[in-house]
């Protein structure tokens, strides 16, 4: 990895006396992975396949980032499965976060969601607090549906809750009405995100099932909230629609429909008792664990383990 994501505290929580974090420059990346040394490796694993180059076809070329090394046991994980279809066997050795539908492929499912020492935290007491990371950004024109949800919880007497914003806003426009419930955060390091996860009580998002702008998210990718939701034990708020082939569920999230469903979901969660929540917490580790045992056979598979 580049010094850059060590430096953004990608993996701030990680502690470990035999634990040793090397980063390259994208110079000395590209020219060690020309080297013998990988050559002789027993496997390689790609975590992002759309940063190596491609042939003619569009195809991954791995020649021209290994050089003469036997390519059988090299991995790729892609976080974009549109990017694979039609380029030969790619699609069935690929390496993706959550099941995909197979028209895209066979792919492996392999999720990282271990971020290290983590808070597990309960509900908060005095006000709910949800965390939308990436934000409401005009240009997916999801804005409104947060903002409509808020004023109808104002409205029906619930101000005891706080929408958290973290990532680039767009200019985003928030009522003088909701100033008190609203707080843009703005783009964070890893390390201050983590912190932001684990104070928060739900994570948020605002997907559409018929706006064409997310349906990336529930097709041929995914999203980072999921993996949040997973590694820090926090219910999310989903649309039905985006958690398929994930580890999401009624028992650990709370999910809507069309988007006036929004205003009756944050408000069964600000309405949630501890007990409730621990109980959706619970879940949540339940079905993250199974997630991680499911990947760790997928991942021994592959390199024959």
């Amino acid at each position: 990895m580049t010094p850059d994501r060590i430096g953004e505290g990608l993996f701030s929580r990680f502690s470990h006396p035999k634990l040793h974090l090397t980063s390259l420059s994208q110079r000395q990346i590209r020219r060690f992975m020309k080297t013998q040394s990988i050559r002789s490796a027993a496997g390689i694993l790609i975590s992002t396949a759309g940063k190596i180059p491609t042939d003619k076809t569009g195809a991954p070329d791995l020649g021209q980032v290994l050089g003469r090394a036997p390519y059988d046991n090299v991995h790729l994980v892609e976080h974009d499965m549109s990017n694979l279809q039609g380029k030969g066997d790619w699609p069935n050795r690929a390496i993706t976060l959550r099941q995909l539908s197979p028209e895209y492929g066979n792919t492996h499912v392999v999720n990282p969601h271990y971020f290290g020492d983590i808070l597990r935290t309960q509900k908060n007491s005095t006000k709910t607090v949800f965390l939308m990371v990436g934000a409401a950004r005009a240009k997916r024109r999801n804005d409104h549906l947060v903002i409509n949800a808020a004023e109808q919880l104002i409205t029906a007497g619930y101000k005891n809750f706080e929408i958290r914003l973290v990532g680039k806003l767009d200019s985003l426009e928030v009522p003088l009405s909701l100033k008190d419930n609203f707080v843009k955060i703005g783009r964070l390091s890893f390390s201050e995100l983590y912190n932001e996860v684990e104070n928060c009580d739900f994570l948020l998002t605002a997907f559409q099932k018929d706006n064409p702008a997310h349906a990336f998210y529930r097709t041929t990718g995914t999203s980072g909230s999921l993996q949040l939701c997973y590694g820090f034990a926090k219910p999310g708020i989903f649309q039905r629609d985006y958690i398929e082939g994930t580890a999401i569920n009624l028992e650990n999230s709370l999910l809507y429909d069309e988007d006036g469903d929004m205003f009756d979901v944050m408000r069964f969660g600000i309405k949630m008792s501890s007990t409730q929540y621990e109980l959706m917490q619970a879940a949540m580790v339940d079905s993250a664990s199974k997630l991680a045992k499911r990947s760790q056979s997928n991942l021994g598979a592959l390199f024959g383990e």
